[in-house]
């Protein structure tokens, strides 16, 4: 089967915005490593890799097992993401410190955990999906089950979070730009995550690209600051 256009123009932004993730993305949190908010953009970046990644592999693989096997890492990919934005938004300078506390760190890191241990399982239980086999067209297909819709609201929860924080920064104009910018484009991703996970469950390479454009984001902070 030909790719098509659509297919081929996802795997090279998908690549281009895992490159930049894989590549000034963990540069930059190396440099900013001594602080929390630059550890927390190293989680950002490393999930953002594993998110696109594993929809490109998606695109281009053939087998349905395989395409199976990429989805449940883009999953993990997503999980880590969100867990990094929030991390992120919440640890930075100019951010409201509401939700600033170990416990709540500790609290989302947990459930996010759990949530990936449940993905890792996956073939063991069918929490997020299960298969069903039509007698008629003898073909399985999966149903999406309640595991995959929790899984949706936990990662565009932790988005819209981390998206309010940057939202009510204070501060001088150049931080007033950054959170504002910072905040339309969470916004815009957790918008994509709930419509593509409706629309599509499984698929879709526009959420992760535009996550990319987070990292983007943190890379022309810190190079500026």
């Amino acid at each position: 089967m030909e790719p098509s256009a659509v297919s081929v123009f996802g795997v090279i932004v998908g690549v281009a915005a895992a490159g930049i993730a894989a590549g000034p993305g963990i540069r930059t949190a190396i440099t900013h490593r001594r602080s929390d908010n630059g550890i927390a953009f190293g989680i950002l970046a490393v999930g953002v890799v594993i998110w696109t990644v594993s929809g490109v592999c998606q695109l281009v693989a053939q087998e349905t097992i395989v395409q199976k096997y990429f989805l449940v890492l883009s999953l993990i990919g997503a999980s880590v993401t969100a867990l990094g934005w929030f991390l992120f938004a919440s640890t930075a300078r100019s951010t409201p410190e509401r939700l600033s506390r170990r416990s709540i760190y500790a609290g989302v890191t947990l459930v996010i955990g759990l949530n990936i241990g449940l993905i890792v399982t996956i073939p063991i239980h069918d929490l997020y999906w299960s298969s069903v086999t039509d007698a008629s067209m003898e073909e399985t297909r999966s149903i999406v089950e309640t595991g995959y819709w929790a899984h949706t609201l936990l990662v565009a929860g932790l988005c819209l979070a981390g998206s309010w924080l940057f939202a009510k920064v204070r501060g001088n104009r150049r931080d007033r730009i950054h959170g504002l910018a910072y905040a339309i484009c969470g916004i815009t991703v957790t918008v994509t995550i709930l419509m593509s996970n409706s629309m599509t469950p499984g698929s879709g390479m526009l959420s992760p690209i535009l996550a990319a454009g987070l990292v983007c984001l943190g890379i022309v902070q810190a190079t500026r600051s």
